[in-house]
């Protein structure tokens, strides 16, 4: 947070003050730790005020994380400052203000397709799983992408939906989403530096790619909750607020989890664990969760891969964490989590460090992970999945070995990076650029044993850790690229999820099959060899 910026949020004394149960909060953190849910942060609001909030070091209030698909609540809100101000309507077509995007055919589907389809997740088009967003023409592939239903008639959930909305905004307003956005409601809520991942073009991916933190993302739930309004100013329109949250898409035939299947609205779910409740929701459980008639909001990041099992703890203790007016708990309880622990020191190999100290390890390029658009990165699969700028190809590494750190400095793609890790026991912080997108790292390592060096890398804007594992034997190296949480658990989940994705049941068991055989290709070791040159 800069020096100068004002916390817009106000916080109460104590979250009994606000009329919650600080125990009950608890309570369902250390429900989150003993099944291992994978928890970086938990706000709760209750009357406007923070009623309390916890991070997982080293996450915490100051920096940001990747929203995911949290983004789409932010993309229609954008739609809903456009449908005030006159730009469009959601009745308005896709080819009222693309009629470019007509072709010699005759389209019959893409001339109905209108704003209100693509913002409901029923615009009828089926976007590839595997949709290639390194290249310059993302309208042009999802237009060529197959229908498998009538615009309007079927919810299908398609990230690409979005990107094709801030299309259109950026033609409408002549500017970026970001900037359209910044006066409207960054500047009102107090958000600042949100950056979006954007094609190669500049043009929002809208569906995914925003980096806030928790608190800006508790500021937009609370505006939602408060029918737009923010420190008593109208902020989003009310009208949107009450239309964008309600139900318009039936999406009860395309999952099994309770939450997915009780209507979705203008990019916001309605829940099935709390009927009177409504939720922005992003991968690995960015939830921003808004009870209507509790007057409260909860508020969560992390990188928990089953969102529902994630939920359903949820649902165990909220609402009942909020208590009735007047009532006064028993007991009372500080609000904290376990924080993730850096590596444990064990003894130096310092012959070897000393013989590779300096050195630069250049690494082979792995082939089949280049062609399937997957380079082995300092950034795990989950950041590195949905980028239109990919970073990878790791080399050119040097480590310089010091009194209870080294250095790590390496190549990926284009770019240049450098990092302070901690051989102590303690983590060393940093910062770097990949794939054009800016992380902060907090880093540690230790020698398994005389030839393996272990590093652990958390880029705090994502979800998950990378562990990076060399191994040496003469001039010959091997890095063993890992994750935690790990790769293959994320994939089986994608597997799991696929159906929610993709229509067609071939293709379903296609993608089931081959993700987890991909895995083994992502996490394939890359071999180098350390040179003379310094």
């Amino acid at each position: 947070m800069s020096e100068n910026k004002k916390e817009l949020l106000e916080f109460a004394s104590s979250p009994e003050e606000v009329g919650v149960s600080s125990k009950e909060v608890q309570a369902f953190i250390d429900q989150c730790m003993e099944e291992n849910k994978e928890l970086h942060s938990v706000l709760v609001l209750r009357h406007g005020k923070v009623a309390c909030e916890a991070y997982r070091a080293p996450f915490s209030a100051e920096y940001k994380h990747m929203m995911y698909s949290v983004s789409k609540s932010f993309t229609s809100t954008a739609i809903g400052f456009a449908v005030s101000e006159g730009l469009l309507t959601v009745e308005t077509r896709f080819v009222d203000i693309f009629p470019e995007a007509r072709t010699e055919k005759h389209d019959e589907y893409l001339e109905e397709m209108t704003i209100e389809d693509l913002l409901s997740m029923r615009s009828g088009k089926s976007v590839s799983f595997f949709f290639d967003k390194t290249k310059d023409r993302w309208m042009k592939d999802i237009l060529e992408s197959p229908w498998v239903s009538e615009p309007g008639t079927e919810f299908l959930y398609i990230s690409e939906n979005m990107y094709l909305l801030c299309c259109c905004l950026h033609k409408l307003t002549g500017m970026s989403v970001l900037d359209y956005l910044r006066p409207r409601l960054f500047e009102p809520l107090g958000i600042e530096n949100a950056n979006w991942e954007t094609c190669p073009r500049g043009i929002e991916a809208g569906g995914w790619g925003l980096t806030l933190s928790t608190r800006d993302l508790a500021k937009f739930t609370l505006c939602y909750q408060q029918g737009g309004k923010f420190e008593g100013k109208q902020i989003i329109p009310a009208e949107w607020v009450e239309t964008a949250t309600a139900y318009h898409a039936d999406n009860s035939a395309t999952s099994e989890d309770m939450d997915s299947v009780v209507g979705y609205g203008y990019c916001f779910w309605r829940n099935g664990g709390y009927e009177k409740s409504y939720r922005a929701d992003g991968m690995f459980c960015q939830f921003g969760i808004v009870f209507e008639d509790l007057d409260a909001c909860l508020i969560i990041t992390g990188g928990e891969i089953n969102e529902q099992e994630m939920r359903d703890v949820i649902w165990e203790h909220f609402p009942k964490a909020f208590l009735a007016e007047g009532e006064q708990p028993e007991e009372t309880a500080v609000v904290s989590i376990p924080a993730y622990e850096p590596l444990k020191p064990k003894p130096r190999s310092l012959a070897l460090e000393s013989r590779i100290d300096g050195k630069k390890m250049k690494m082979r390029k792995p082939v089949i992970l280049n062609v399937a658009g997957f380079p082995n990165s300092v950034i795990p699969l989950p950041a590195l999945f949905m980028s239109a700028d990919k970073a990878g190809n790791i080399t050119n590494i040097v480590f310089n070995f010091r009194e209870n750190d080294m250095q790590m400095s390496w190549a990926e793609g284009d770019e240049n990076n450098s990092i302070a890790i901690g051989l102590d026991g303690e983590y060393r912080w940093d910062t770097i650029v990949l794939g054009k997108m800016p992380y902060n790292t907090c880093s540690s390592a230790c020698w398994n044993t005389e030839n393996e060096l272990e590093i652990h890398i958390r880029c705090i804007e994502v979800v998950a850790e990378r562990i990076l594992t060399f191994k040496f034997n003469g001039d010959n190296v091997v890095m063993r690229p890992t994750s935690n949480p790990g790769t293959i658990v994320m994939a089986d989940s994608l597997k799991d999820t696929v159906k929610d994705i993709v229509k067609q049941p071939v293709v379903q068991a296609a993608l089931s099959k081959s993700l987890p055989h991909l895995v083994s290709f992502i996490d394939a070791v890359q071999r180098g060899k350390i040179v003379l040159d310094k």
